[in-house]
């Protein structure tokens, strides 16, 4: 017998709603990402390089990586780069969010709330690794759509790189993934360049 299962199929129908709600990032086709495709491409990047890492929990990881945003069926993604208004009420947003669901789906969700929490808090390596893999894979991604929305945008390469070498983990030497994307970046013209 399956335990609350008619709340376990209303939670499977909400987090349907993930991909409904569309990122800043651009795939290849000019589609924009939404957030089933983000935490599936950051679960797969996981797998990737767990083997660099063997003393993480990398179960564990992939269940972050897959759950880290689910607060957004609520709270909508903030385009931190567009909308500095909007990035002002993220954390009250995520936050009303997160108790929403606990309050909706404590019975079925209560250790997928303890996992939310953590990646927030970043308390574990496993936090602190899926957290820092989350913030290279915006760039990778503009980088591999040609995107030159950094550029529309005056944002130029020192302010970008400034702010996404501040998120990642050195302790997991992906500032190095950093360093390679933002070079093809640079190479392709996709930051403004003052006058």
């Amino acid at each position: 017998m399956i335990k609350n299962l008619g709340n376990k199929l209303k939670l499977i129908e909400l987090i349907d709603k993930m991909k409904d709600i569309d990122r800043a990032i651009y795939l290849k086709n000019w589609k924009q990402e939404n957030d089933a495709e983000h935490s599936y491409h950051l679960a797969m990047m996981v797998i990737v390089f767990a083997e660099d890492f063997p003393k993480l929990n990398i179960e564990k990881c992939i269940k972050i990586a897959l759950i880290h945003d689910l607060v957004e069926i609520y709270a909508w993604d903030t385009i931190a780069v567009v909308d500095t208004e909007w990035l002002k009420t993220k954390e009250k947003r995520e936050k009303d969010a997160l108790d929403k669901l606990e309050k909706e789906f404590w019975n079925v969700l209560w250790n997928v709330i303890d996992l939310i929490k953590e990646y927030e808090s970043k308390d574990s390596k496993e936090a602190r690794f899926v957290y820092s893999l989350d913030k290279t894979h915006p760039i990778i991604q503009n980088v591999l759509a040609n995107w030159k929305g950094w550029r529309e945008w005056n944002y130029n390469l020192e302010k970008t790189k400034e702010n996404q070498y501040s998120k990642v983990d050195s302790e997991f030497w992906l500032d190095r993934i950093l360093d390679i994307y933002f070079e093809k970046a640079e190479k392709e013209n996709m930051f403004y360049k003052e006058k």
